[in-house]
């Protein structure tokens, strides 16, 4: 990976007969909306775990859903549409900022420039704060991640973000012990990425960022967030070394003995995620009783690790300073190769199903062909293995053509049943596209039709073989 991170920071820098700098962002201030009113099936699994619930029951159970258990679905989010809320919310935010300061600040120099984009993101980032426990907001992101994977499977939960006035200790709560053992007894990979997925969604906000500020060109003032939010992830990922961990893990055990409903899903989420990997098929109820309480005990202490798992956390967490290393970190949105030729990247470490994903996201902009290609690896205990994902946008070149698509196509090698300790590599593909149908200047009416083979997609709750189709629309300003 240091061999990796060298070739492209030697690239960025050469010089090939041609004059290359960095892009200053159009502040013709921008933004676009996509709101995805329905996803299947995901829409109809959401219905069903809340018609279980309502009759009382578990996961492992069948209920008749009817009309009335669609009625949530604002808060029964799947990951992608989860990621365009958040994406506006915070985009509406940023373009609010980009007006304010176009208006201040022209920048009509350099200087002006540097001074507009860093007050910019300054008052972006107080917004981001407020911003960050609204339903939508980045903290609401991570917590729904973390419930897509229990969704999928019809396990009932809640996102406390929708009790105004937590503040930032937000919890995923009416989880049964029932669903969590029917979790780890019937789908073990499931189980373990319940825990992953909540960082998973942060750096899949942070990829759908950049996409909009190299392709689209939104100069969304996210600086701040993109460094606090990457360094939350990297931190929560390392948490279990933290000297104070076993102290405030006693702190989540000493309250809500009685009251199982009132509790999270999992405490902190690395210990157990890391936990499980390891011990796949031991009994989720083999975690013990909670202390003093009823019901299982939830969250795992960092004395509850073996050497073995401390060391792969270790080596998990310390692959996550690789989000650290891109350009847009420090506002660098494009970076031109030569005239009418642009390109960025920004390196990702994802912890997954079966251990984590280590790679970057390469953006490429060719008089405006523009594509994005992920390339890296998937790592579990004994096997690195090749994953490959390729997107292409605004295919029809067409001019004043209404109709347009993006495309993309994955193929990946992964552990056979996602399973850590796995010994043998099994092959999976998925493929999309994403028409759209422009209405008017400002309005369009998108889709979303994919299908995945069995595996691990970033930013796709299933783990199984899938057919999904979104549809909604989407609105934006004139450049």
């Amino acid at each position: 990976m240091n061999r990796i991170i060298m070739l492209i920071i030697v690239f960025i820098c050469s010089t090939k007969g041609y004059g290359q700098f960095i892009v200053k962002d159009t502040l013709c201030p921008s933004f676009e909306w996509s709101i995805h009113l329905a996803d299947i099936p995901y829409i109809t699994d959401a219905a069903r775990a809340e018609a279980i619930r309502g009759d009382d029951g578990d996961a492992a159970l069948k209920a008749t859903v009817q009309a009335r258990h669609y009625g949530k679905f604002y808060r029964n989010l799947s990951m992608e549409q989860t990621t365009d809320m958040t994406r506006n919310l915070h985009g509406s935010l940023y373009y609010g900022h980009n007006i304010l300061w176009h208006k201040l600040v022209k920048p009509t120099n350099t200087k002006k420039y540097l001074l507009n984009r860093l007050l910019a993101n300054i008052t972006a980032l107080g917004t981001d704060y407020l911003a960050i426990k609204l339903p939508y907001g980045y903290a609401f992101l991570h917590e729904e991640f973390h419930r897509s994977v229990m969704t999928a499977r019809h396990m009932y939960s809640y996102d406390e973000v929708w009790d105004f006035g937590k503040g930032l200790d937000i919890a995923v709560t009416n989880v049964k012990d029932e669903d969590l053992i029917y979790l780890k007894k019937n789908f073990p990979a499931d189980h373990v990425r319940l825990s992953a997925a909540g960082v998973e969604g942060e750096y899949r906000y942070l990829q759908r960022m950049r996409e909009d500020n190299f392709f689209k060109q939104t100069a969304y003032p996210f600086v701040g967030l993109s460094i606090l939010g990457t360094l939350h992830a990297v931190n929560y990922v390392n948490l279990p070394f933290a000297k104070r961990f076993n102290a405030i893990t006693d702190s989540i055990l000493a309250h809500d003995k009685n009251n199982i409903l009132a509790r999270d899903f999992t405490g902190y989420d690395f210990s157990a995620w890391v936990y499980d990997l390891f011990k796949p098929g031991e009994p989720y109820e083999a975690r013990g009783t909670w202390p003093g309480g009823v019901g299982i005990k939830r969250p795992v202490k960092a004395s509850d690790l073996t050497t073995e798992m401390k060391s792969f956390l270790r080596q998990t967490g310390n692959m996550q300073y690789l989000n650290f290393v891109s350009p847009f970190i420090i506002g660098i949105n494009r970076i031109q190769l030569k005239p009418g030729y642009y390109f960025n990247f920004a390196l990702r470490s994802v912890p997954a199903s079966f251990g984590y994903y280590a790679g970057g996201d390469f953006f490429f902009d060719a008089n405006n062909r523009q594509l994005m290609v992920s390339a890296g690896f998937n790592k579990s205990n004994s096997l690195t293995l090749p994953a490959l994902d390729i997107r292409c946008y605004n295919l029809v070149k067409k001019e004043n053509s209404k109709f347009n698509a993006n495309i993309s196509l994955s193929a990946w090698m992964q552990p056979k049943d996602q399973m850590f300790f796995a010994g043998k590599a099994v092959p999976g593909m998925a493929v999309g596209l994403q028409p759209a149908y422009a209405i008017s200047k400002h309005f369009s009416l998108i889709a979303d039709i994919s299908y995945k083979t069995k595996g691990w997609v970033f930013g796709n709750p299933y783990l199984d073989s899938k057919l999904t189709g979104r549809i909604g629309f989407s609105l934006r300003t004139l450049r």
